[in-house]
């Protein structure tokens, strides 16, 4: 069975057990993680962090994390898809939300996820450096990377801290991108702590591994809820 083969049913396997949680599970795990993210040092001493808006009913809600980001005076930066220079192509920036009420504003895509508005992204500072998304000859990356933490979500972790996503590769482009933009500036500053988010039914048992190549990023760290 070839990689894909094997992630694809992973995925699978992984997404059946979902679709039978109940909104009131997933919420009460979706409390617990953020309790820990709180009080996490990696949270507290961050200035900038990046981290998904929940797709409702298929993984832990980051609602909670948002708000309470805003009121620590952190800086938010979410994720936002689109057109790549490839034709068919999407690519993924982190633009920032200026603050409660703008991320309370945000309407809901196609899968229930809330979206930045076309419009409004090239007012939106980049996590990269600069201001608008990165692939437009008018982006001007000004600045340097400067995201602390990034919380990112899947399908499915396992122990040794592997990532399966949702088969698109969004996640680990953006971080080989972030990467190179990190070596190539002058700040020198670290890559930001990789922080996953998982429902308890999203972590493989113990001696399950994920299969992975060299172009899947590791996370430094899983909160997941235990039952």
């Amino acid at each position: 069975m070839s990689l894909k083969e094997q992630k694809t049913s992973l995925r699978k396997r992984v997404e059946e057990g979902l679709r039978k949680l109940e909104p009131e599970e997933i919420e009460r795990q979706s409390a617990i993680i953020t309790k820990h993210v709180l009080q996490m040092p990696a949270y507290r001493d961050a200035e900038s962090i990046a981290i998904f808006l929940s797709m409702p009913g298929k993984e832990v809600s980051s609602n909670a994390i948002v708000l309470q980001a805003f009121e620590d005076e952190k800086s938010v930066f979410v994720p936002y898809l689109h057109a790549g220079k490839e034709p068919k192509s999407k690519v993924m920036d982190m633009l920032q939300l200026r603050d409660k009420d703008d991320f309370q504003s945000l309407k809901p895509d196609g899968w229930g996820i809330p979206s930045l508005s076309k419009d409004s992204v090239e007012r939106r500072n980049n996590a990269l450096g600069g201001v608008g998304i990165s692939n437009k000859p008018s982006h001007d990356q000004k600045g340097a990377p400067n995201l602390d933490l990034i919380f990112m979500p899947a399908v499915a972790f396992d122990r040794s801290h592997r990532r399966l996503g949702h088969g698109k590769g969004f996640y680990d482009r953006y971080l080989q991108i972030y990467k190179n933009a990190v070596d190539s500036s002058e700040a020198r500053r670290k890559m930001p702590y990789l922080v996953g988010l998982a429902l308890h039914q999203q972590m493989l048992l113990p001696g399950e591994n994920i299969p992975v190549d060299d172009s899947d990023w590791l996370v430094d760290e899983v909160v997941v809820a235990k039952t």
